[in-house]
């Protein structure tokens, strides 16, 4: 029997993601948006599996892109696929949608942000909408739920490097504001198990991927195309989101619930990272560290623009976090 899930989040770059796997996997998708959301980002991923594409950059990191089953994908399109009206902030058109039984419910939506302008947002969407989604389970006998989280929710500490998924979160100016958001957003779901759902979480890094939109993949790729001649001096855990996506499903379809899963492929210095993609890009590599003279100068002058809301195009928090090296294991 085809096993019905409902996807939050779905035309953002985890969500739309998530729902052509899933499809592939044979799972009947009943895909969350708002009234107002776009579905550039949505049909570029479609477009990009439906072609059967591949992601060079993947491949220029010495990884391989997931294939997708496309007769299986191109037939649940038509027949088990469809879109759902609702927002996480608002209750009752969530709880309109759950009314209607699933067997699992993959929360996807979530604020990625580190202007300071966007701190009320990032509280608003991630902790709040994630206390919605739960509260809703619960109420309307969802059992099953599957959070994506994310590695900054396991903190990082000014004393160690290394990180693994039964860390603890520390209070440390390494936390950006984005991070505390994932923390307190992940404790919502674990109330939620005390509460009578089976839940599963999975911690990815920086998530890379294809997709038009404001993706991590094409940010990166933006500030070397640019000749951005900048490199933090930390590192951090990266996942390609293919690979993701077989982790989040493999959750429900292998009961692994009660659960933190670790999602990072790749552990990588933010200088080898950019390095690679200038290589990719045919372009000049990024050689001056922000380190030293250059660090204290970005964290003076970022400061200045956060408290004043000044534009610029990062933030104190991203200064800070990109300086620790954090290695996921």
């Amino acid at each position: 029997m085809m096993r019905k899930c409902l996807v939050t989040g779905a035309t953002g770059f985890v969500g739309s993601h998530l729902c052509m796997h899933l499809l592939s996997a044979g799972y009947q998708v009943v895909a969350m948006k708002r009234n107002n959301s776009s579905l550039e980002l949505f049909n570029s991923v479609k477009h990009h599996y439906l072609t059967g594409a591949k992601d060079d950059l993947k491949e220029k990191f010495g990884a391989l892109s997931v294939a997708l089953n496309l007769e299986t994908l191109k037939q649940n399109l038509d027949n088990s696929f469809r879109w759902v009206v609702a927002d996480i902030l608002d209750t009752d058109s969530l709880f309109e949608i759950m009314n209607e039984p699933f067997d699992v419910v993959f929360h996807c939506a979530a604020l990625v942000s580190f202007k300071k302008s966007d701190e009320h947002k990032l509280v608003e969407n991630n902790i709040e909408g994630t206390a919605n989604v739960v509260n809703t389970c619960l109420k309307t006998k969802q059992l099953n739920l599957v959070h994506v989280s994310s590695v900054a929710a396991l903190s990082r500490s000014e004393d160690l490097d290394y990180i693994d998924i039964n860390s603890e979160w520390i209070e440390s100016p390494y936390n950006t504001t984005y991070a505390k958001s994932k923390y307190f957003s992940e404790l919502e779901v674990w109330r939620g198990e005390e509460e009578g759902l089976t839940v599963g979480v999975v911690n990815p890094g920086i998530i890379m991927g294809v997709g038009n939109g404001h993706t991590a993949q094409q940010q990166f790729l933006g500030i070397i195309q640019s000749g951005n001649p900048l490199v933090p001096m930390g590192s951090n855990g990266f996942i390609w989101v293919d690979d993701l996506c077989q982790k989040i499903i493999e959750i429900n379809q292998i009961q692994n619930y009660g659960n933190r899963i670790l999602g990072v492929t790749h552990n990588l210095s933010y200088e080898t990272f950019f390095h690679t993609i200038a290589d990719f890009l045919g372009k000049k590599r990024p050689s001056v560290k922000i380190k030293g003279f250059v660090f204290h100068l970005l964290v003076s002058i970022t400061w200045i623009t956060d408290k004043f809301r000044l534009p610029f195009p990062i933030s104190r928090d991203l200064i800070v976090s990109t300086s620790k090296k954090s290695i996921y294991s």
